[in-house]
């Protein structure tokens, strides 16, 4: 269970952990779960409401992404194994600073 670090929630697991003012921290758990989930309903159901108007258009997007996707996993993978990989590796290597490389191959 995730338990967002606030304040107010960190107070109502203390006290009910003591098992002080059980009804006080149901109370104040409950509120804090309305707070908290009411925006979040809110914008899920609106994004829903979008996703729906946009559908169309996401659709045709996905097909010429994974067109593109499929083109460019072709090429890296016909590089690969063509040792192409290798020689764009030290093309780029030449051009970029020091410090980045050094920094992404440090480990």
């Amino acid at each position: 269970m995730l338990i967002t670090a606030t304040p107010a929630n960190g107070a109502a697991v203390t006290l009910a952990a003591q098992g002080k003012q059980l009804f006080n921290v149901a109370l104040l758990m409950l509120l804090f779960g309305l707070g908290a989930g009411t925006p979040l309903v809110v914008f899920g159901s609106l994004s829903h409401t979008m996703m729906m108007r946009l559908r169309g258009r996401l659709m045709l997007a996905g097909q010429r992404g994974k067109f593109i996707l499929g083109g460019v996993l072709l090429l890296v993978g016909l590089a690969t194994v063509s040792g192409g990989d290798k020689v764009f590796e030290a093309w780029l290597l030449d051009r970029l600073p020091d410090w980045l490389v050094n920094l992404t191959t440090r480990y």
